[in-house]
């Protein structure tokens, strides 16, 4: 074996993989909130699903960013299975703009002559402090390495006329008849799971057969894998996830399995129509080869798509079958959230939204909190109320817990711009969370302790209490009303929310004051008045506390 040429290759496959990482996050950071809410507004029917998902992929330059994006939007219970088949269908297609780009730029053009200079200019512009064009400038270097690792592979793959003997051992796998296709068929579903890009391993596809060292039929072959393995990486993305998350990542599978069968079947009249629209024989004229193979691979994720965009419905049906058959009665479905990523290329940016919904759904999961707080102070006693709230207290810190580790995968990753001050604002937002919870279960706790000792609270400062959550019942419905209607945070930077927020915490504030002057009057007569003024002063302000994590909440970004 010819061990630098190999050095040679795979140095070259770092070079384009490296490219496309910078290519695909580059994009991310300058377009990730546009394409954010492109893809929340074109999923509302199936055709529409499918234009976003190619367009999306198309512009990202990888189908596994956008599929691993699709599993945190089902994850984050923004996005229905059924728009998320859509989209993966579409990513299908829109990754094939890769084969074409290689095939149009790759062999005639002195790549080197555009590469370079596009790295010197993407260094330039890399380094200002503007993010926007910054990131452009990331975008530029990405193309450039992309490039530069191609030209690589394809000066590392000789001539075969010129070493025959380099790649020698490809040829005693090429005369096998149908059984070769297979065979390649599973060599491009392995080589797609190693490198983590089915658009890296259609590259080394198109090298190869341009090169003469595997034929037409096989080459083929390899992009059918190419078009499984490529859905490994969204399958481990779901596995942290909950079961629609599992249930959208088996549908990619499920899909491109699918199209790989029916492509076998009529493997010769498929290849044909191939032959036919694309000038040239592949078998003569290696220049046609690399057209030949982008519009197989085009013509393929098409067709199998106009075909299965009338059964997104029987398709989610299936894959959630298998999924709640073989998920576990007993299991609970995982809260828990995860860094998504996708392969080689990190989709933070992206997943910053999964992110963004996990904290409103624990945002929400307080009030729930807050309610049986309520029914334990104006109700009568109930210990299982007691229990339930303590129990919440425990699971919200493991949250914080999650979330937090979360976040510290998502800084290493380094998060710039917007972002970082989005990162900033839900770390403040967790930690308030947690905070309302212990305050929460403080109170519980003295409920309980009360009861016990047999305190009871007179009708003053029950209506005390009473004025404290009603207050409190108003400063969460500013917080949740305003959260619901908005994908992010940003709408509780609204002047006029944080206003009203700010004069519900005054008002709080005043309430305190006023009631604590009962405290003092009673507090040193006799035992009778001394206990009851002692527990309502404590859950007094821990209910003042509570609205002060409210109102954090709105400010966090500030």
């Amino acid at each position: 074996m010819n061990w630098s040429l190999l050095i040679q290759v795979l140095g070259g496959l770092g070079i384009f993989i490296y490219g496309m990482k910078l290519l695909s996050e580059s994009l991310q950071r300058v377009a990730g909130e546009r394409l954010r809410s492109f893809l929340s507004s074109m999923t509302k029917n199936r055709l529409s699903s499918v234009l976003s998902g190619t367009f999306i992929t198309a512009t990202i330059q990888s189908s596994s960013a956008t599929t691993v994006l699709v599993v945190g939007f089902v994850n984050a219970g923004l996005m229905q299975l059924t728009e998320a088949v859509g989209v993966i269908m579409g990513a299908n297609i829109g990754t094939t703009v890769t084969a074409w780009i290689v095939s149009l730029l790759g062999f005639k053009v002195n790549i080197a002559s555009f590469a370079l200079p596009a790295i010197a200019i993407g260094m330039v512009l890399h380094f200002s402090k503007k993010e926007s064009r910054s990131g452009w400038g990331s975008f530029l270097i990405g193309f450039g390495f992309l490039f530069l690792g191609l030209d690589y592979l394809k000066n590392a793959v000789p001539d075969a006329a010129k070493s025959p003997e380099t790649f020698q051992f490809l040829e005693q796998y090429t005369n096998m008849g149908f059984n070769t296709i297979l065979l390649f068929v599973l060599i491009g579903t392995l080589l797609t799971i190693m490198v983590q890009s089915s658009s890296a391993s259609t590259t080394i596809t198109i090298t190869l057969a341009f090169s003469g060292y595997i034929p037409i039929d096989a080459a083929y072959g390899m992009i059918l894998g190419e078009n499984i393995g490529t859905t490994i990486t969204a399958n481990l993305a779901a596995l942290p996830g909950n079961r629609n998350a599992k249930k959208a990542a088996l549908a990619h599978t499920a899909f491109n399995i699918f199209g790989v069968v029916w492509a076998l079947v009529f493997f010769k009249f498929f290849t044909g129509i191939v032959d036919d629209l694309i000038p040239g024989d592949p078998l003569t004229d290696k220049e046609s080869t690399r057209f030949h193979i982008s519009f197989f691979h085009t013509m393929f994720n098409v067709i199998n798509t106009l075909i299965l965009i009338w059964f997104v419905n029987t398709l989610s049906k299936f894959v959630s079958w298998i999924v709640d058959g073989f998920a576990s009665k007993t299991a609970k479905d995982g809260d828990s959230i995860q860094l998504l990523q996708a392969g080689a290329v990190k989709t933070t940016e992206l997943a910053m939204v999964e992110l963004v919904e996990f904290t409103k759904k624990i945002i929400r999961e307080t009030y729930d909190f807050f309610r049986l707080t309520e029914q334990l102070l104006l109700h009568p006693y109930d210990a299982a109320k007691v229990v339930q709230v303590l129990k919440k207290e425990e699971e919200l810190d493991q949250v914080r817990t999650q979330v937090l580790t979360y976040l510290n995968q998502i800084q290493e990753t380094g998060v710039t711009g917007n972002f970082a001050k989005d990162v900033l604002g839900i770390m403040e937002r967790v930690k308030s969370i947690e905070e309302m919870g212990d305050n929460f279960a403080s109170i519980a706790r003295k409920v309980r302790k009360a009861h016990r000792q047999k305190v009871v609270l007179d009708k003053s400062f029950q209506t005390a209490i009473k004025e404290q959550i009603e207050l409190l019942k108003h400063h969460y419905d500013l917080l949740l009303s305003n959260l619901e209607h908005s994908e992010s945070f940003d709408i509780l930077g609204n002047p006029q929310i944080r206003n009203q927020s700010r004069e519900y915490r005054y008002q709080m504030i005043r309430a305190l004051k006023k009631n604590e002057s009962k405290v003092r009057k009673k507090k040193y007569q006799k035992k009778s008045n001394f206990l009851p003024a002692l527990l309502y002063r404590d859950v007094a302000r821990n209910l003042d506390n509570i609205s002060r994590f409210l109102n954090t909440s709105i400010y966090a970004d500030v």
